[in-house]
């Protein structure tokens, strides 16, 4: 809860987007990367790890959840406040409006308002230190409130003067004080609350909201940081079942501090190093001896039982052991998730409640210290059917081996959760929301789609696996399926089917499948899918490559065919055919090795790695829910050639060689082209490099080129007339299409 600072200024821009994007998130997916992460993020390279596993709970997610069904009275006039209304401005506005509509009537307008103006700009500079003294004003309810706001600036000594001042104005009739009663209150409930005086803090954030409701004005949205003020000051008071739903209301409202305030009712909550916290903050807890600690772990108990016993904070306090438990960022302190969730579970099962809100909550709680009996105790109690409902069903029903169910469970889950309306949802990389950025994290439609996508692929489900993944935004556990599992019909169907409903192919998978044709050597299909201008540059290649295999050419002209082809399938082999994840790593512009998910589940097994005194032990292990004998199969036939990263640099080689075999020996162009082509396969397959050299041995020992590799016995930085001119070439064609590329 961090409200307003009256007389600092304040906007409302920046939690009022965040409200917005955590609320969307309960529906969407996508990927956001708070810590600058840039790279492949995908499901099954760890799916053995995450089908078993809860999902990853957000504190953010659930209390913004929890403020969906917290509204204020329908009659409370709540001000929406401009983006850049600063105090000053609305207190000039106010006074101009009062003005206007005659509910002041200063003899000389012009006058009063330079004295208001006066007034509030020396108000706006003043402190405790200020030695000045307010000037006069025209008489009227902005007088007295000018009056009790500079007394308040001038620090405690004065705040007396500051309560007359502004209790003075909430005595005049009701039509003298339309526009200052509301701010009056307000700030004689944060004048009681700076004092100490928790219950008439109270009394006047009410009030603040009960003026609002009779019409009088709100200028600066006091009436809905009332609900934040009024539920520290409960807090205070060790309220925290009256606390709670003020900071909800708060929220609803769109005031996302409320989001921390709502982590000080939690009474097992350790403070996390460097965040805001309310209560000792860690340094002080770890200073602490053990009568202290004690003492903190029986208070901490006796408030676990109080939550246990209101069903609001009941729900918060799972919300928050379920977040804490799912990301190992934010544990920290003496108390750990596992054991946290086994208190709170004793906690709730020696309060003997009776109905319990969000049981399926409790259920996730028992999941995660792998309570399975208890999990499903708190399953049956659950009501309605929720998504996280039916997603903890589906889990245990997939570890009973009912992996039908399971589907349908999990399919009523990850509706609810994701919004199936694009395809190629991966095209909106950064459309999820704030609540889940962190490193490997995932929210729930990720994790939702990842298991469901799983499921869907044990079952041999493999389109509909395909989209799941599209859709839940797993773009590269996508790309997997559309490479390596459906064959390159399924996934041309596909892309055509979404084309004919939407008139357009989705670009990402489109672009994909034209990769995928050009290395199926289906050119004249893969045309329409690339992405431009990379169409046209397939022209070009697919015409190099046909006048190299053209024997009624001559040796020379075909010679420079298939080294025309060389260079482009060099520069251009990512674009034209790289595979978009392992092993090229199209999706990130080769600059990533994505996890090579094909290899992962041939093998059948995961690896598990734990660190103990710095050591790391590497346990293989047979998965869960392996790849079936039909994925394995199709796995075997989609297998790349060469199976190496950027492979198209091979093929560039190997059509390099075939003009090579045209050349004449002993020539710099002969021996510029074999040196390049083992520069280009060195780092990739040393074997085949340990040929081209034996080559450029052979054929061109009298060359500059030549004679500088075998000095070196292996290939040289140099290039020679072939790359001179290729090089031209090459810059032209890049001009001609308007891509801007550098060669490499």
């Amino acid at each position: 809860m961090i409200g307003s600072q009256l007389h600092a200024g304040r906007s409302r821009a920046s939690t009022t987007c965040l409200i917005r994007l955590l609320l969307a998130s309960l529906t969407t997916g996508g990927t956001c990367f708070a810590t600058g992460f840039f790279g492949p993020r995908e499901y099954l390279s760890r799916s053995e790890e995450r089908i078993q596993a809860s999902p990853e709970f957000y504190w953010e997610r659930e209390v913004t959840r929890l403020a969906m069904d917290f509204h204020p009275p329908a009659q409370l006039h709540l001000t929406k406040v401009p983006e850049a209304l600063s105090l000053q401005d609305a207190d000039l506005k106010d006074f101009a409006a009062a003005l206007n509509e005659a509910r002041i009537k200063p003899a000389d307008p012009a006058k009063a308002t330079a004295q208001h103006t006066t007034a509030r700009e020396l108000i706006t500079v003043t402190d405790d230190k200020q030695s000045a003294a307010l000037p006069e004003e025209f008489a009227s309810e902005f007088a007295d409130y000018h009056r009790g706001a500079f007394a308040y600036r001038l620090g405690k000594a004065r705040w007396d003067d500051a309560r007359t001042a502004w209790e003075a104005l909430l005595n005049r009739p009701a039509g003298e004080r339309h526009y200052r009663s509301v701010w009056a209150a307000f700030m004689l409930g944060k004048t009681a609350m700076k004092n100490g005086d928790y219950p008439a803090a109270v009394a006047w954030f009410q009030k603040t909201r009960a003026l609002a409701r009779d019409g009088f004005a709100d200028s600066l949205g006091m009436a809905d940081d009332s609900y934040g003020w009024e539920g520290r000051c409960e807090w205070k008071q060790d309220h925290p079942a009256k606390a709670a739903p003020l900071y909800l209301t708060q929220l609803a409202l769109g005031d996302a501090s409320a989001i921390i305030s709502l982590k000080a009712l939690i009474p097992d909550r350790t403070p996390v190093d460097g965040m805001l916290n309310y209560g000792p903050e860690l340094e002080e807890r770890q200073a602490w001896n053990d009568q202290q600690k004690r003492a903190a772990e029986k208070k901490a108990q006796v408030g676990l039982k109080t939550a246990a016993a209101d069903p609001l904070l009941r729900r918060l306090v799972s919300a928050h052991i379920l977040a804490a438990a799912g990301d190992p960022m934010w544990q920290s302190g003496d108390t750990q998730p596992a054991s946290r969730c086994a208190r709170w579970l004793a906690v709730i099962k020696e309060s003997k409640i009776g109905p319990v809100e969000d049981a399926e909550y409790l259920g996730w709680i028992a999941y995660t210290i792998a309570d399975y009996k208890q999990a499903a105790h708190w399953l049956e109690l659950a009501k309605g059917d929720t998504p996280t409902t039916n997603w903890l069903r589906a889990k245990l029903q997939r570890r009973a081996g009912q992996l039908n169910e399971a589907a349908r469970s999990m399919q009523l889950a990850w509706q609810a959760l994701v919004k199936p309306s694009v395809p190629d949802a991966a095209e909106s990389e950064t459309n999820e929301s704030a609540d889940e950025a962190f490193g490997e994290s995932f929210a729930f439609p990720m994790s939702a789609s990842g298991d469901f996508g799983l499921i869907r692929l044990a079952r041999d489900e493999f389109v509909q696996a395909l989209d799941t993944f599209l859709i839940g935004g797993l773009w590269t556990d996508a790309a997997y399926v559309a490479e390596r599992v459906l064959t390159a019909d399924e996934l041309k169907a596909y892309v055509d089917a979404h084309t004919k409903v939407t008139k357009a192919a989705p670009p990402r998978l489109a672009y994909l499948l034209g990769r995928r044709l050009v290395r199926e050597d289906r050119y004249a299909e893969a045309t329409r899918y690339l992405k431009p201008p990379y169409d046209k540059v397939l022209d070009k290649y697919v015409a190099a490559l046909n006048a190299g295999a053209d024997a009624t050419q001559s040796n020379h002209m075909r010679a420079t065919a298939w080294l025309t082809a060389a260079w482009l399938a060099r520069h251009d082999g990512m674009e034209l055919m790289g595979t978009e994840a392992a092993p090229d790593g199209s999706e990130f512009g080769g600059d990533f090795a994505d996890p090579d998910i094909a290899k992962q589940r041939q093998s059948g097994k995961y690896e598990r790695r734990t660190y103990q005194n710095g050591d790391e032990t590497v346990v293989a292990k047979p998965m869960v829910l392996p790849p079936s004998k039909a994925e394995l199969q199709r796995l075997a036939k989609s297998k790349l050639s060469p199976d190496i990263r950027y492979h198209y640099r091979v093929i560039a080689a190997a059509l390099a060689v075939k003009g090579a075999r045209l050349l004449d020996d002993n020539t710099e162009e002969l021996a510029d082209v074999i040196n390049t082509a083992g520069q280009w396969v060195k780092d990739r397959d040393e074997k085949l490099g340990d040929r081209y050299y034996i080559m450029l041995e052979q054929r061109c020992p009298k060359t500059t080129i030549g004679k500088a590799a075998l000095a070196k016995r292996w290939f040289v930085q140099e290039t020679g007339p072939w790359n001179q001119q290729q090089s031209a070439a090459y810059e032209a064609l890049l001009k001609e299409l308007g891509i801007d590329k550098p060669q490499e």
